[in-house]
């Protein structure tokens, strides 16, 4: 169930990489914002990916209709009130920075000024990157060609 999602994590890998690539020819800092905004996404998928195919979340039921979908892009919230219950496994980076990363969803696109160091989104980017092949490792050698396509390692 929510297999798209984890394809959407996968996106989200690709864009944020792809953006910071960008910005390391162009030095816009907007592709930087836009590499963060999407890193977000990808935890924000991940997450509720495991949530919703958690039984204890869902009761048991299998039919992505009758799941309660989670209206929130706040991940320190949704590892606190839906993974942590759930017993769900979350990366220790991601639960120590899950505000910082929370704020990158609104603030990379819309605060003016907003900027975020290099070394943040690259941490950013190899947890997300190793979550997803830890939940999905057949997303390996997919992800490792599109690395080498895009020339983004």
């Amino acid at each position: 169930m929510y297999e798209y999602y984890l394809t959407n994590a996968l996106v989200g890998i690709i864009n944020s990489k792809q953006a910071l690539k960008n910005y390391q020819i162009t030095k816009l800092k907007s592709l930087k914002n836009t590499s963060a905004y999407h890193i977000q996404q990808t935890f924000e998928y991940l997450i509720k990916y495991l949530i919703y195919n958690n039984t204890n979340y869902n009761n048991g039921i299998n039919n992505e209709t009758s799941v309660k979908q989670i209206f929130s892009h706040n991940l320190d919230l949704l590892i606190k009130n839906f993974c942590i219950p759930n017993n769900i496994i979350v990366p220790r980076l991601l639960i120590n920075n899950a505000k910082l990363y929370t704020s990158w969803e609104a603030e990379s696109r819309y605060r003016i000024g907003f900027s975020v160091r290099i070394n943040s989104l690259k941490k950013a980017i190899s947890i997300a990157e190793k979550w997803l092949l830890e939940i999905k490792p057949l997303f390996k050698l997919k992800l490792n060609n599109v690395n080498k396509r895009l020339k983004l390692n």
